[in-house]
């Protein structure tokens, strides 16, 4: 078993290890469930006064803007920036949060939603699952995605629906029909 370096580790296995975490704290007893929430807190607290120092330092000098601007730019930098509260969650990354909320309606009802794009006001996205052949169920889903995106995104004027993609015909041909070598002559 070999242990990884931390260059080694991605954004999708640190998620996942603090949703391991998470999972596990919830299964607590309750004084060590307070404990271990405290302790947390607390951690996150600090995490984001030294993210508002290095910010402000950053911010103080024009060399120190640009590389903030450049760091930004990074998911997991801006991912942190937003949860200490020092850079406002862009609107797609605000449209993905109000989907999340309504991923559990969805997915009781066999569906799921995808943010494809959000322009001049307009959220396109794209039914996954929802059973075609009903058109209820499937206007049902749609109206609660699009309440829900209106409701809470008040820059969002309206939410269009994109037809699911349709997926190339593929033909397989199975092995036991493939020969190889010449064909045997027929005369």
């Amino acid at each position: 078993m070999s242990i990884q370096t931390a260059e080694e580790v991605t954004f999708e296995m640190r998620a996942a290890q603090l949703d391991h975490a998470r999972h596990a704290v919830e299964r607590l007893d309750d004084d060590a469930r307070i404990a271990a929430l405290a302790l947390a807190d607390a951690i996150e607290a600090h995490q984001h006064t030294v993210l508002r120092t290095i910010v402000s330092s950053l911010r103080a000098d024009d060399r120190g803007r640009e590389l903030l601007y450049e760091l930004v730019d990074d998911v997991e930098v801006y991912a942190a920036l937003v949860k200490a509260g020092i850079v406002r969650p862009s609107l797609a990354m605000r449209a993905l949060q109000v989907l999340d909320g309504v991923r559990p309606y969805l997915t009781s009802h066999n569906g799921d939603v995808e943010l494809v794009k959000i322009e001049e006001g307009v959220a396109h996205v794209r039914l996954l699952g929802a059973c075609q052949s009903c058109g209820s169920a499937t206007s049902t889903l749609r109206d609660q995605v699009a309440e829900a995106l209106l409701e809470h995104l008040p820059e969002l004027h309206e939410v269009r629906e994109v037809a699911p993609d349709t997926a190339p015909t593929t033909t397989i041909i199975p092995v036991s029909a493939l020969t190889f070598g010449r064909k045997p002559n027929s005369a």
